[in-house]
């Protein structure tokens, strides 16, 4: 699972293979733990990977 902010969801979307996208609730965003992972901001989706190939899929994708 991946982090992102509304602005990186597109960003973030192409860095994962076969995506699962699940928006953050309100009472858990407003901890702040979650951190988008491309700009640090309040994550707002978890995108979730099932696949073991997805580090090489971030590192292309970055």
């Amino acid at each position: 699972m991946i982090a992102v902010c509304k602005q990186h969801v597109n960003q973030g979307v192409k860095m994962i293979f076969l995506p699962h996208v699940q928006p953050i609730p309100d009472d858990l965003k407003n901890t702040g733990v979650m951190k988008c992972h491309l700009c640090g901001k309040k994550a707002d989706f978890k995108l979730y990977n099932f696949e073991s190939q997805r580090k090489a899929f971030m590192k292309q994708a970055i």
